[in-house]
């Protein structure tokens, strides 16, 4: 038994102090939450609360970097839905928001009020999302900024009167990992391709008495001809009020629209340039109000899309989310009703944000670059719903930013790590098209370098937003692209490496099996176009690169290239793959024939390291750089790695490469400007008279290229390679870019091109475990 022992009388005072200030807490909260009065108390203090309490529905990591009007006012915030196309993006500079329910490259430019009118005020401040009318004494809040997540973008602002505004654009999508089909796991993917965001509204009372007024989220755009405002009562039986505008304000006819549970949100249909949904809030002395609102498009057109590879009469397809969802009301219904149960939309995208709140290793400029090049990449994304006459099921597709591409597959080389780790499904559907979009010549097999693009009236490929994109034969040739010439050796290993680190995640055999024989196929076109001597593409074989931005030895273009190094590396990984996956197939006895044609090309950039001290670009004079340095040697190591197979090549080599990989990054490093060049020298000839030969920094290839040093050379006796940060300047580039995410720049700083740009998702491999 445990005697309980009377406090010493030193002790009483403080005691009772305790019991005191624990009643008088009480008290406060109690009154604070109108549950229970308390009758006033005598010599008791309390403390005033010093902040209202910060948002209900959404945490964001503290590290990310604020972005400003003030400052980066050319950038344009993108909020991009994956798969169902709609966007929501926000140009601070012009005060208007581009939409569409056909999403981006689709889309068109509307102002939106988006802000507070206090009561007993004429003023209404708005956010930069609208341009301001001073009829109805609209001014734009002060300190207006902007926070970056992965699924959600918070702006924030202040009115004159003590109100702190906080509009939270949420796209709640999580991922599917594992699943390879969306039968196996539909009802995760109709939350994430839902076509609208959820919109939280709150507002932050910093003062010390009650504060109203209305607040406003509405636009421009024209009603919607009839029942522009439609009361509805969700399946759940919340009643709503759902806000639409007119098909002619949406570019491919889709319906934009709000909606709002009644009890908060209400129609206003009367002031033309801020039609749209108003709350009339209460927010009490240092206290914060939340108020959530669907921001949506339904569009059930079925021409927005087609695919060649389908029966003539079964070619045009529509939106997937148009099968999933019945109406524009059964999207507003699923959003409301799964806002905090069921599906749980908010909590969905707050294991998203949690991945950056719980990682302590990432610097804020990596922590923005995921977030800001996820966005590009849902932007870019299609997914598609095949009509009944062509066996139903579903196409998935990427553009290649804003040169329109689909599926290309250097670049997929990229964002498919991305797609395999979340969403497996959608890469298997993409990588199908690619398989079955293969093409032959005199070497044998290979993959195309797209799946097409959009196709004008006439039939000829054109930019993204001016035809319909169109799976097809590739558009990387005249007349889209005048000197565009297909890159069949590393396009076979970019497709090999990633079925194998498809096959490594998602154990799908049955995929594997189908398409084996196309791969081995793949590497017999290798072999056919390699050096005798060394095993790596040679004299002007089917040599060409990804790296196209310079017509120098990386991009490899000339009638007597070849001998590559970073081409030869990455022919290597590509046969230790295929041997991976022949022996995982029963009966298939090629993985020695790989293996062998790996172990001669490793073989022979240890013989050049020994002959020169390190490995050069190329053993060639096609190009007058050939003997300078990259950092893009190791690149074909990354997804080996990832399966483990580093182990089985030759080490030597591996500890070559990251014995001279601190050299090959300080030769590529560039002060003014700075940067990370892909080469250490400029090439030079008569190929550079047009200006195509400026060294130039590709973002996502210089991530790459960190993540290879750092869980490849670390491992291999490199001390500096591990965690260098090499996005410091993809994130000065991007943070004021209209056009985001743009992946590089030129050394004489132009701009390279390339905009919303998907291959830099690549990015999120610095949240993997191996990082």
């Amino acid at each position: 038994m445990q005697l309980i022992r009377s406090p010493r009388p030193g002790r009483v005072f403080w005691i009772l102090l305790l019991i005191t200030s624990f009643l008088g807490a009480f008290a406060f909260n109690a009154a604070s939450q109108s549950v229970v009065l308390a009758e006033p108390r005598q010599h008791v203090t309390t403390t005033t609360p010093v902040a209202p309490p910060p948002p209900a529905d959404i945490q964001l990591d503290s590290r990310l970097p604020i972005q400003t009007v003030s400052k980066d006012s050319s950038f344009a915030n993108m909020n991009a839905k994956f798969g169902s196309r709609f966007d929501f993006t926000i140009f601070p500079q012009y005060g208007v928001a581009r939409s569409g329910s056909d999403g981006v490259y689709h889309e068109n430019d509307a102002s939106y009020i988006v802000g507070a009118q206090p009561t007993g005020q004429r003023s209404t401040y708005i956010f930069h999302m609208g341009q301001s009318n001073p009829a109805y004494g609209d001014t734009y809040v002060s300190n207006e900024h902007w926070i970056e997540g992965l699924d959600t973008t918070r702006w924030a602002g202040d009115a004159s009167n003590g109100l702190h505004m906080i509009v939270d654009i949420i796209d709640p999508f999580r991922g599917e990992p594992g699943c390879t089909a969306i039968a196996d796991c539909a009802q995760a993917v109709k939350a994430d391709t839902m076509p609208a965001f959820i919109i939280g509204v709150s507002l932050q009372n910093q003062g010390t008495t009650p504060l109203s007024g209305t607040f406003l989220f509405g636009s421009n755009r024209q009603l919607a001809p009839t029942n522009a405002c439609v009361s509805h009562v969700t399946q759940a039986g919340t009643a709503t009020n759902i806000f639409s505008y007119a098909p002619s304000s949406d570019v491919t006819g889709g319906t934009l629209f709000l909606a709002g549970d009644q009890q908060q949100w209400q129609c206003n249909a009367t002031i033309s340039d801020r039609l749209g949904l108003n709350w009339h809030y209460q927010v009490g002395a240092m206290q914060t109000a939340t108020a959530y609102l669907v921001l949506g498009a339904w569009n059930p057109a079925q021409n927005l899309f087609v695919n060649t590879q389908l029966p003539p009469s079964c070619q045009n397809e529509g939106l997937y989310a148009a099968q999933e969802f019945l109406s524009e009301n059964d999207v507003v219904d699923f959003a409301i009703d799964n806002l905090k149960t069921g599906v749980n939309l908010l909590a969905q995208a707050q294991t998203m944000e949690n991945y950056l709140i719980n990682n302590n290793t990432l610097t804020p400029e990596q922590r923005w670059i995921i977030g800001d090049t996820l966005r590009s990449y849902k932007a870019s994304t299609w997914l598609m719903a095949r009509q009944p006459c062509a066996g139903g099921g579903y196409d998935a597709s990427v553009y290649e930013g804003s040169y329109g591409f689909l599926s290309t597959v250097d670049v997929m080389h990229e964002y498919g790590y991305f797609e395999i780790t979340r969403v497996p499904w959608f890469f298997k559907a993409a990588m199908s098209v690619v398989l079955q979009n293969a093409v032959s010549n005199s070497f044998g097999l290979y993959f195309q370098h797209d799946q097409g693009g959009d196709v004008d009236s006439s039939g000829n490929c054109t930019d993204p937003g001016k035809g319909v994109p169109t799976i097809r034969a590739t558009c990387y040739a005249p007349p889209k692209v005048s000197i565009g010439v297909p890159m069949p050796t590393e396009e076979n290993d970019n497709v090999v490496l990633l079925m194998a680190y498809y096959e490594f995640v998602t154990g799908d055999s049955a995929f594997l099996q189908q398409h084996i024989s196309q791969l081995d196929a793949a590497m017999l076109h290798n072999i056919n176009v390699g050096d005798p001597s060394t095993g790596i593409a040679y004299n002007g074989q089917d040599t060409n690169t990804t790296y196209d931005a310079a017509s120098d030895c990386l991009h490899n273009n000339g009638s007597t290239s070849g001998d590559l190094y970073y081409q030869g590396i990455k022919e290597a990984a590509g046969y230790r793959a295929t041997a991976y996956l022949d022996g995982l197939v029963a009966g298939n006895t090629k993985g020695a024939t790989w293996t062998q044609a790996a172990t001669k090309i490793e073989n022979a950039v240890v013989q050049e390291y020994d002959a020169n001290g390190f490995v050069p670009i190329a053993n060639s004079t096609a190009f007058s750089n050939c003997d300078g340095r990259t950092i893009t040697l190791g690149e074909g190591l990354f997804y080996l790695h990832q399966i483990g197979l580093d182990t089985s090549m030759n080490q030597t080599l591996l500890h070559d490469l990251a014995q001279q990989y601190p050299a090959d990054l300080q030769a590529d490093t560039l002060s003014s400007p700075a940067m990370i060049v892909m080469t250490s020298t400029q090439a030079t000839g008569s190929q550079c008279s047009t200006g195509h030969c400026h060294r130039y920094e590709w973002f996502s290839k210089v991530m790459l290229s960190s993540l290879v040093a750092d869980q490849v050379y670390a491992r291999n006796g490199c001390s500096s390679c591990q965690h260098i940060d090499m996005t410091v300047a993809a994130f000065l580039y991007n943070q004021n870019l209209q056009a985001n995410f743009g992946d590089g720049f030129h050394d004489d700083g132009s701009d390279w091109g390339g905009h919303i740009y998907p291959r830099g998702i690549i990015s999120w491999a610095f949240l993997g475990t191996s990082y």
